[in-house]
């Protein structure tokens, strides 16, 4: 009889933590899976794992950007920005912000023409993500 309420006990468990877990990220996903569509510009914001966030902004201009919030609470943790300034699907910059709260927030700042070769990586990756962002949320007219 012990084993059994051992087993029940630690069910039950589990089924708490998935449940908060499923709460979590089921608040995640209302508070930022939304799109506004503008004359000036285009937003699709969506959810990422628990915590995080993506905004990939296209503006009538032809750039565009994206911005990605890792952590809940994203004045708490840092933010990265990748900007395709000329619209060709390429990242032009990626800027890497601390947390609001911090003095001096910019902590790296990338420009594809003098720093693609040594964080040729980082851009690759940044690309790849505009990429797909780009295929998945195609202009709205």
């Amino acid at each position: 009889m012990k084993i059994k309420d051992s087993y029940k006990t630690i069910g039950a468990g589990i089924a708490i933590v998935a449940a908060l877990l499923g709460g979590v990220r089921g608040c995640n996903m209302a508070w930022n899976n939304r799109s506004i569509v503008k004359p000036a510009y285009q937003t699709e914001s969506r959810a990422t794992g628990l915590y995080g966030h993506v905004e990939f902004t296209r503006y009538s201009d032809g750039s565009q950007d994206v911005k990605i919030y890792p952590g809940f609470a994203h004045r708490l943790f840092d933010s990265e920005l990748h900007q395709d300034l000329n619209g060709d699907g390429l990242v032009d910059r990626i800027r890497r912000n601390g947390a609001e709260w911090k003095m001096n927030r910019l902590s790296e700042l990338l420009v594809r023409e003098y720093d693609y070769e040594s964080h040729k990586e980082r851009f690759d990756e940044a690309d790849a993500q505009l990429q797909d962002l780009m295929a998945k949320y195609p202009a709205k007219k």
